[in-house]
């Protein structure tokens, strides 16, 4: 393979790769908006810092690994890892934290009622 391919090749496989990134991001921010609930103001900023995370480091991997060029097929592998992850991973795992999440809320919901019962 020539060392340009194998140069194209690796600038591929590393926008999927930050896409992938980039969604376990914001992941942790699904858990946390999860586990500490949000207004839509601080939602809306969380989601706007996100983005501007997601553009520098997108475009920080444009600058370092190819000079500042700007190639349509990392733009595409980004959002494919994205969208891979996405569909793959995070819709599993945030189901199995929800599902997690509701059965220790009914747990603390038991022991309640049993505390205030034992104190009558």
């Amino acid at each position: 393979m020539s060392e340009n391919i194998h140069y194209e090749a690796q600038l591929a496989i590393l926008s999927v790769g930050t896409g992938i990134w980039l969604m376990i991001i914001y992941d942790f921010f699904r858990i946390v908006r999860m586990l500490i609930p949000h207004n839509m103001f601080w939602t809306g900023i969380e989601d706007f810092g996100y983005w501007i995370y997601c553009s520098v480091t997108t475009f920080d991997l444009l600058y370092r690994q190819n000079d500042g060029s700007l190639r349509a097929y990392v733009i595409v592998g980004t959002f494919l890892g994205m969208a891979g992850y996405q569909y793959l991973i995070s819709r599993r795992l945030i189901k199995c934290l929800k599902k997690g999440q509701e059965y220790f809320r009914i747990k603390i919901r038991r022991r309640q009622q049993d505390s205030k019962q034992v104190k009558r």
